[in-house]
């Protein structure tokens, strides 16, 4: 994840904020790049791909408005 650009967060309530606790708690250099959080519960690979592409397209479409 260091070489990422920007982290979407992703799983199960628990999961997905246990690991942003952790990222905060001993990764402060890689808050900033969490894009955001969003609960999906056991996707397959590539529903997860098609997500993460989803996501990101309609990020980028907010930030050029």
């Amino acid at each position: 994840m260091k070489g990422a650009q920007e982290i979407l967060v992703v799983g199960p309530a628990k999961a997905k904020l246990d690991l942003i606790k952790h990222i905060h708690k001993h990764h402060q250099d890689m808050v900033q790049k969490i894009a955001g959080v969003e609960t999906l519960d056991h996707p397959t690979d590539g529903q997860l791909v098609a997500y993460a592409r989803k996501y990101f397209v309609a990020k980028d479409r907010m930030i050029q408005s």
